[in-house]
């Protein structure tokens, strides 16, 4: 097994709003990213209890061994060290600067392609990570798509993975107003607010020589226009609107509860990029960056030995011209107290679209570390729960079928487990209706270095999705 890639990490953080929030931030040594929390939501009513997490930035520290540093000088060429870009410093004035002009994007963005630099030469590291949350994941995709080819240089050579907490690729939306509050924020441009509207994001991801002067009809903020590869890039998810208290809780009725309090769900993602949706808030007491959920995410994607990709292959749906289906997913991971991915009805982001085309639905995918299992023996075992809904329109409303209300169709757990020794994968699984631990040898379709491998639905998944419905699995090496 090989050993993990550690490289050095940058965290890039978000929007301060008010020049109050700058001197808080700049009040902090890690600008947020030492925040932990005490809070989680558990059950279908979402009751809170107790739950500890010390930290992001705790927990690389002593489950990775990373080191802060703090001035920017590292004498080491330890490559395992968190660096934390203090963009806001050089506009507060608690720290001598005579006004409060904000840097613009690009700026910003220049001054991390400086610290690359920087962190890259002091280190001996042929690459970074980046860790960024809202905002700051903006700032991150101005250098990769904008800085960088102006200056002939790829983000690949300099950037390994990217990983964003709540960034509204997207753009910051509102459900209400039907438009006017976009429209007066990008025209006000208080505080650089207007950087979440479509305008300014397509000037700062856009390198000069190919901008109009009129925003083109077919710019696309969440992609990344092919210049750093989508599979590389990681993107959290919140969809707890109910606990975002900002602004007294404005910020999320005016955004609505499609969203994590601040950013929409279908707006936090980059096109192409690995993602999770966890049931978390912006930020506070119930923050996705004090999560978790978001740290064990971030801790497999970035030093994993394995990837598993999920996917549901041959769907056969009946009589969609009348009926209306979601599916519910939600994966955990042996030893962890809370799930890792969750699309839930009631929280507003099943799989909904995905489910009327033909080609395969992605389910998920998963980044596995052997010598962390639960066991012991370097076998990881995840359990994904499938639950299919349906609903039948009748005049102008949905409404559920003749099942039992908020009954699914079909639901069950597969239980998978992965074995990696030498680079070579063993895999076992059962459904959990038969079974609860994994017991039918998974027979793999060998590619090169790939593991390929069908499994079949139990029969009442078959009467729903279609006699010939398999949960895909693609396991290979990761890093």
């Amino acid at each position: 097994m090989e050993q993990m890639k550690y490289l050095p990490i940058i965290y890039v953080r978000g929007y301060a709003g008010t020049e109050k929030d700058v001197e808080q931030t700049v009040e902090d040594p890690f600008y947020g990213f030492n925040s932990g929390s005490a809070h989680v939501r558990v059950g279908e009513q979402g009751s809170p209890e107790q739950f500890f997490f010390e930290s992001p930035l705790l927990r690389l520290i002593t489950d990775h061994g990373y080191r802060p540093v703090f001035d920017h000088h590292h004498s080491s060429s330890n490559p395992k060290t968190i660096w934390i870009y203090r963009f806001y410093d050089v506009t507060t004035q608690s720290f001598g600067s005579s006004t409060a002009v904000r840097l613009e994007m690009e700026q910003i963005a220049e001054g991390l392609r400086d610290l690359i630099n920087d962190v890259k030469e002091q280190t001996g590291a042929s690459k970074v990570y980046l860790i960024a949350h809202s905002m700051g994941g903006l700032v991150c995709r101005s250098l990769i798509q904008k800085i960088y080819p102006e200056k002939n240089e790829k983000a690949i050579d300099y950037i390994d993975k990217l990983f964003t907490y709540g960034t509204p690729h997207g753009g910051i939306h509102f459900q209400l107003g039907g438009g006017l509050i976009e429209r007066v924020r990008d025209t006000v441009r208080l505080n650089n607010v207007d950087d979440f509207g479509p305008q300014r994001m397509y000037e700062y991801f856009t390198p000069k020589t190919r901008q109009r002067v009129v925003l083109p009809n077919d710019f696309d903020a969440q992609s990344l226009d092919d210049t750093f590869p989508a599979d590389r890039v990681f993107c959290i998810i919140g969809t707890n609107a109910r606990d975002y208290e900002a602004a007294f809780g404005l910020t999320q009725k005016t955004v609505g509860a499609q969203s994590d309090g601040l950013v929409q769900i279908e707006k936090a993602y980059v096109k192409g990029s690995h993602r999770a949706y966890i049931h978390r808030t912006h930020t506070g007491r119930y923050g996705m960056v004090n999560s978790e959920e978001g740290y064990q995410n971030l801790q497999r994607f970035f030093f994993g030995d394995i990837q598993v990709k999920l996917s549901l292959a041959n769907v056969e749906l009946s009589d969609r011209n009348h009926t209306f289906y979601q599916m519910e997913v939600r994966v955990a991971l042996r030893g962890l107290p809370i799930p890792i991915h969750e699309q839930a009805i009631n929280h507003y982001c099943p799989i909904t679209l995905e489910l009327t085309r033909d080609k395969p639905i992605p389910l998920f995918t998963a980044f596995l570390v052997p010598r962390y299992s639960a066991s012991g023996d370097c076998t990881c075992r995840y359990a994904i729960k499938l639950a299919l809904h349906s609903f039948t329109k009748k005049e102008r409303e949905w409404l559920f079928g003749s099942h039992i209300d908020q009954l699914p169709l079909w639901s069950d757990y597969l239980i998978v487990d992965v074995t990696a020794i030498d680079g070579v994968y063993k895999a076992q699984y059962s459904w959990n209706y038969e079974n609860d631990e994994p017991q039918h040898p998974i027979n793999p379709n060998p590619n090169a270095n790939i593991f390929l491998a069908d499994i079949l639905l139990p029969e009442r998944g078959q009467k729903a999705l279609g006699k010939q419905a398999t949960v895909h699995l693609e396991i290979c090496p990761w890093n």
